[in-house]
């Protein structure tokens, strides 16, 4: 899996040097050291764009449809009812991930209802705690979001390391995203394992519409019942 030494100001990466409560003995998560084996939003990134790296042919006239696989099929959109007839819906490959992963990680709308309206399970998690609607919240696929939590994903799903999919609409200044899980009900004063909330990280990224829409939901919060 992919790492990034970019700092990514507050999202909470997996490191592999570990202390006793978690946290790094050595390493302060909030400066701009490398990252090991890391899940931010540029890990999922990593391993499923190893289509458009060339390790999977996505376009190349030689190809037919059927040399790809179910999940690289849901990646493309081009996943059909008749695919889905005697296959594992919710089958996973090599790294966790499930066809309505790779399907709400590239934004395949139409293909991630069908792969619901086909019994697959929106909240199966990947090694690290990844979810279909942290993959789609990461990228900004609201749309998305909003059919996975209409189907019973948990709009406030952590990662192990304690990430939101709201923390990740903020990372990545996705207001539509932040806004669809806030009116389903995700947690805007959650935080994650450094102790950094979705507010924060939209302010250390410079997120300022997501930061205006969680100011107001936390406003909210503050007003007399």
């Amino acid at each position: 899996m992919g790492s990034s030494s970019e700092d990514d100001g507050s999202l909470v990466v997996k490191e592999e040097n570990m202390g006793e409560d978690g946290m790094d003995e050595d390493m302060d998560p909030w400066d701009d050291h490398p990252r090991r084996s890391a899940f931010s939003p540029y890990r999922p990134v990593t391993v499923l764009t190893n289509l458009q790296r060339g390790n999977i042919q996505t376009q190349t006239s030689q190809a037919e449809p059927d040399d790809f696989t179910l999940h690289n099929r849901a990646a493309m959109g081009e996943l059909s009812a008749q695919d889905l007839r005697e296959v594992e819906v919710d089958e996973v490959d090599g790294h966790g991930f499930t066809p309505l992963m790779w399907a709400s990680h590239y934004g395949q709308l139409p293909t991630a209802r069908l792969l619901l309206q086909h019994r697959a399970k929106a909240d199966i998690e990947g090694e690290d705690g990844e979810t279909a609607l942290l993959l789609a919240a990461s990228n900004g696929h609201h749309e998305i979001v909003k059919l996975l939590i209409g189907c019973g994903a948990d709009p406030c799903h952590t990662d192990h390391l304690g990430n939101t999919g709201l923390m990740f609409a903020a990372h990545g200044g996705h207001s539509h995203t932040a806004h669809e899980l806030l009116e389903h009900g995700a947690d805007p004063t959650a935080s994650n394992l450094s102790g950094a909330s979705a507010f924060s990280i939209a302010v250390a990224r410079g997120s300022k519409q997501v930061q205006l829409i969680l100011e107001r939901s936390l406003l909210k919060l503050l007003e007399p019942s």
